[in-house]
């Protein structure tokens, strides 16, 4: 998560319609029980979620599901200005996490580290992490407003698209078990094996050289990939394709974007670093090693 928060948008899903998030998710004042709330589908992925209130004694609620074994991970923030970095935390709104077999907890708030968020430019103050293995089902979220005040509850650190529904929640895809796989066809023998088609190798990338651990890429290769057609970049001496992950961050299109065609190590970092979700993320894009 995260990671990982964007600005709140003031997104709104009407309806039973399914929308594939930006990742922010703004609860409204019908969302008063988590089963009238957003469903986020996957609660792996990352979310930010966003409940104001206007006084004492509101309930705002929406729900996530989980597979068993799943990371649950989720963290409560406040921006980082008034009225809300003046609150006392006996008088911020409470927060409670309901799993799928009904036992429940109310998140402590632990800590008041300041988080500066590069792409929306707005300082926030984390006060409760809280990270576990999840049971398979839907966990409940339920905040209770003490009064006037606005929060930010992030959940799951898988930084791809993610999916939020609201109204009836659609059946969990089925995966496979081993005795629902098709019995393997038979596969042919070398003799019979068809002549493999010519593919692009990672030589025919501009200027590209074949090393011994794989292609590399000099500097002058990463400067020409600096637009959204073709987003390349520099973390630790990797050089990383980013170009499909333009439009598939939660931060928006100007973080990857303000990353295309130079060293985003610092930046990178700055951002993700210790967040096993982001680093695994960037790893699937790597193309080569920066030449020397």
């Amino acid at each position: 998560m995260k990671k990982f928060l964007a600005v709140v948008l003031a997104l709104v899903f009407l309806g039973n319609s399914v929308a594939y998030a930006h990742q922010p998710v703004l609860l409204l004042d019908s969302d008063t029980t988590a089963a009238e709330g957003p469903l986020l589908v996957d609660g792996t992925v990352s979310f930010a979620i966003r409940a104001s209130f206007t006084k004492a004694g509101q309930k705002k609620a929406f729900r996530a599901r989980f597979k068993a074994g799943d990371a649950l991970s989720v963290q409560y923030l406040i921006v980082d200005k008034k009225p809300e970095n003046k609150l006392k935390t006996t008088a911020l709104p409470s927060f409670v996490i309901t799993a799928p077999t009904g036992s429940s907890m109310t998140l402590k708030f632990t800590e008041r580290t300041k988080f500066y968020e590069p792409f929306g430019k707005a300082n926030y103050l984390y006060l409760a992490r809280y990270s576990s293995v999840a049971e398979a089902g839907i966990y409940n979220f339920t905040i209770t407003s003490k009064g006037k005040a606005g929060i930010t509850v992030a959940v799951g650190d898988r930084e791809v698209r993610g999916e939020v529904v609201r109204g009836a929640a659609p059946a969990p895809s089925q995966s496979a078990t081993p005795s629902q796989l098709p019995a393997p066809s038979q596969s042919a023998t070398p003799s019979q094996s068809p002549e493999p088609s010519q593919s692009a190798t990672p030589s025919k990338s501009p200027a590209a050289s074949q090393g011994s651990s794989g292609p590399t890429f000099t500097l002058a290769d990463v400067k020409k990939n600096d637009n959204a057609t073709n987003c390349w970049t520099i973390v630790d001496e990797n050089v990383y394709n980013l170009t499909t992950w333009i439009n598939s961050h939660p931060g928006g299109s100007n973080a990857i974007l303000s990353l295309c065609g130079k060293d985003g190590t610092s930046a990178f970092k700055a951002q993700h670093t210790g967040r096993a979700g982001p680093i695994s993320q960037l790893d699937s894009y790597k193309i080569g090693k920066l030449k020397d």
